[in-house]
């Protein structure tokens, strides 16, 4: 979950949203790749990234398009 505070700086905000995970069930198919690879069981939940690239690209386009809508208002 990611978590802003009114005192987080724009970049720290950024940072969040770029290394930010949730927690997912693993799925039966990455314990079996988990276990051939490591030898070891993997949790029934893991973390992974919040967002992929794709995504992360997506949300800086709606703030960039949020920011040029307004850049007038100034």
């Amino acid at each position: 979950m990611i978590q802003i505070e009114d005192n987080n700086m724009p970049i720290q905000v950024a940072e969040k949203i770029i290394s930010g995970t949730k927690e997912v069930p693993a799925c039966t198919l990455d314990k079996a790749a988990y276990k051939l690879s490591t030898g070891k069981e993997i949790e029934d939940i893991v973390s992974v990234d919040m967002f992929d690239l794709k995504e992360i690209k997506e949300i800086a386009d709606y703030l960039m398009i949020y920011y040029q809508s307004h850049i007038n208002d100034d």
